[in-house]
């Protein structure tokens, strides 16, 4: 059995008040990554909860989605991680400017059986 290390990046997208933006961005952002990775998968939306940074006495309720995509990187290589990085601020700032919502991107290694 042959391993391969990769970089499962995750993108955690706020659904928007405005549907039409969101959906546009989200889509082609999927696409993107389909095109330029191999692949990408998108959730159907659900609730996210989490504590209010104004008061930890009351929870907000948001709706979300996550697209996820593996890179073929090895986040532990340096060379590999800096690209990586940069990439991934690119995206969250086009993010933020056309959403204007907060999103969270994450990723991890994980290995892929061949």
């Amino acid at each position: 059995m042959a391993l391969a290390k990769r970089t499962r990046v995750e993108i955690f997208l706020p659904v928007s008040r405005d549907t039409t933006v969101f959906k546009t961005v989200t889509d082609w952002l999927a696409e993107e990554l389909a095109l330029a990775r191999g692949g990408s998968t998108l959730t159907t939306p659900f609730t996210g909860l989490y504590a209010s940074s104004a008061t930890r006495d009351s929870v907000v309720r948001d709706t979300v989605q996550i697209l996820f995509c593996d890179f073929d990187l090895n986040a532990e290589d340096a060379l590999h991680r800096t690209k990586l990085l940069t990439y991934l601020n690119d995206v969250r700032f086009l993010l933020m400017e056309v959403l204007r919502e907060e999103d969270w991107i994450t990723y991890h290694s994980i290995m892929r059986i061949l």
